[in-house]
């Protein structure tokens, strides 16, 4: 007998949609509630958010994106886009909707000579610049290896980086997107530019995002990692003051919090507040130490794991 899910929308006339038909349309995959792997599927990064879809469908090409869309459009229901499933708001599910899961999408394409990349917004930011540290190249991203670089590009995109190279949207150079009406265009500055305008910085609202077209750059080993102070008055306003007076090369991302229980932080500070700074400095090796020797007299750190190292390794675990 062949599965029939009713997927409905109170302005719409009720639809059903066949699940095998929908495989059958689609050259990725097809996840139904009753399916083994859906709670998985399911599932994102931020605890407390508990959705049940109607389908989720892990498209593996822009025309499978298309059809999906279409899908949605016709329907009536609710689509939830999902690259790496980072959304604070749970805007990668949704209760009885279709989720368009993104995460096969990795294709990944790199111009040494023209420092280009061609990427598919499945990939997470870790795998993008583990692939381009290949060749001492990197594009700056987040602070976190597993966020999809679909959600932090149209979301702006602040990084490691981001004091030298600017946002991850300053290094967007060209993306094909999937629009309301099914169509793929591709976008940049010259062909559609109030769309490609309005898709860096404006996140993940008008239309899906199934390829971007990115700037690289130099960046071979770097001096970084992370610092731990406690987190006094006296030392959040002088790391403040630091990070503003430190030269372009060193970027900081900080955050204030309570010690979390971590082999690598003394167990008579677990729970107490502390500044959790990651440091990146892109340039050179001496002088990267010494842009960072003012943070590290702050006071005496309870954890510093910042030393020279390949600039993929700020996206391990």
């Amino acid at each position: 007998m062949t599965k029939q899910t009713r997927l409905t929308s109170p302005e719409t006339n009720p639809t059903t949609i066949s699940i095998p038909e929908l495989r059958a349309a689609l050259n990725g995959r097809v996840i139904a509630p009753d399916d083994a792997g859906y709670d998985e599927a399911r599932a994102v990064f931020y605890g407390g958010i508990d959705r049940r879809p109607a389908v989720i469908t892990r498209v593996a090409s822009a025309a499978d994106v298309s059809q999906v869309v279409s899908l949605a459009r016709e329907t009536g229901l609710n689509l939830a886009v999902r690259s790496g499933g980072h959304s604070l708001a749970g805007h990668s599910v949704s209760d009885g909707g279709i989720v368009l899961d993104l995460s096969d999408m990795k294709a990944l394409q790199i111009d040494t000579e023209q420092r280009t990349a061609w990427a598919e917004t499945g990939l997470t930011a870790g795998e993008y610049t583990t692939v381009a540290g290949t060749h001492g190249l990197a594009t700056s991203f987040g602070d976190t290896g597993s966020v999809g670089i679909g959600g932090i590009t149209l979301g702006g995109g602040v990084g490691y980086l981001v004091r030298k190279y600017g946002l991850t949207i300053d290094d967007l150079l060209a993306a094909d997107v999937v629009t309301a009406d099914g169509r793929l265009l591709r976008v940049d500055a010259e062909t559609h530019p109030d769309l490609f305008w309005a898709i860096r910085g404006g996140g993940g609202n008008f239309g899906v995002a199934t390829r971007f077209r990115f700037r690289l750059h130099e960046v071979d080993t770097i001096v970084g990692g992370m610092l731990l102070l406690p987190a006094t008055p006296d030392v959040i306003d002088s790391f403040v003051a630091e990070a503003e007076a430190a030269p372009e090369e060193l970027s900081a991302i900080a955050n204030i919090m309570p010690a979390p229980p971590m082999p690598f932080v003394p167990a008579e500070h677990h729970g107490r507040l502390i500044i959790m700074p990651m440091l990146v400095y892109a340039g050179e090796l001496e002088a990267g130490e010494r842009a960072i020797a003012p943070f590290r007299a702050l006071a005496t750190p309870l954890a510093d794991t910042i030393e020279p190292k390949p600039y993929p390794e700020m996206y391990e675990p």
